[in-house]
């Protein structure tokens, strides 16, 4: 009994409700339709559904004289939505199926960039130097040679990020980007010839006078403190062997002796961080000199 009314309404719709047909509806189901939609949930950054929805186009279009931008779109969407390694695929995919596709060559470039993501330097290599060398004509070679500078700043190869963007200025002199690569040089040069901490100088120096390393290291507080707690052990330890107090010596010199050697092992750490730091600081320039190029 609880089922008879919905029976009726699936009856009373279907009487109802006449078919849709493709050749005499305004709603008919088409290519371009299937696309709106998949472009739809791509522009509204719902990247899951998008690349469903472009899926859903191959599937019910699959001799589609669109279906190298279904699958453009759809490594668009990983890349877009953080799915570095299937944007990757994607992209390779498009150009083996469609390797003539008006598409194949930004498709070589983004798969050049997911791998760069992943931080895959060798694939990423590979992928820009197939632009680079095989289309050095496009608008993606040296779009490519700037991601290259890039990516050997990443593996901490200054010679060759300066390579690359001084071969991009060598061929591309009136490119509308040369000047942003020619200020990413500037940031290079300040790059190799940055002042450097030496971690063992900090090392030794708190090995001498604690918390010394970490004032050379530029730690000022860090440096203050170490010497404070440092200087209550050895103090407290000094203290009992004057007065032949020895086993009290023995404890407090015991106790001491992991904070005396935390004082080494950090102020060198503290060196090697402050490197790191003023390192970062010329490469966020460099990035952000060749962000409108990428």
């Amino acid at each position: 009994m609880n089922r008879l009314p919905s029976i009726l309404l699936l009856c009373f719709s279907l009487t109802v409700v006449p078919p849709l047909h493709a050749e005499d509806s305004p709603l008919a189901f088409t290519e371009e339709v299937q696309l709106k939609l998949a472009d739809a949930f791509l522009g509204e950054g719902e990247y899951y559904r998008a690349i469903t929805e472009f899926k859903k186009f191959l599937i019910l279009f699959p001799d589609s004289n669109k279906a190298d931008y279904a699958w453009f779109r759809i490594g668009l969407a990983n890349l877009q939505g953080e799915e570095f390694g299937p944007a990757a695929r994607t992209f390779s995919a498009l150009r083996q199926k469609y390797p003539e596709s008006g598409y194949s060559l930004q498709a070589g470039y983004l798969e050049g960039i997911s791998y760069w993501k992943m931080k895959d330097y060798n694939r990423t290599r590979m992928a820009l130097a197939e632009i680079t060398e095989g289309h050095p004509g496009s608008e993606y070679a040296p779009r490519a040679l700037a991601v290259a500078g890039l990516v050997a700043l990443d593996e901490d190869k200054a010679d060759l990020s300066r390579r690359s963007l001084e071969r991009f200025l060598e061929r591309y002199p009136d490119h509308s980007g040369a000047e942003n690569v020619r200020d990413a040089l500037a940031y290079l040069d300040q790059y190799e010839r940055l002042p450097e901490k030496s971690p063992v100088l900090a090392g030794a120096l708190s090995a001498i006078l604690p918390g010394s390393g970490y004032m050379y290291a530029e730690r000022y507080g860090d440096g203050f403190t170490a010497f404070l707690i440092n200087g209550l052990f050895i103090a407290g330890t000094v203290t009992g062997i004057h007065n032949e107090n020895y086993a009290v010596s023995a404890i407090v010199g015991g106790i001491g002796i992991p904070f005396y050697l935390g004082n080494i092992y950090g102020s060198a750490n503290a060196a090697k961080k402050w490197n790191l730091e003023v390192k970062r600081e010329v490469l966020r320039k460099v990035h952000a000199s060749l962000a409108p190029l990428i």
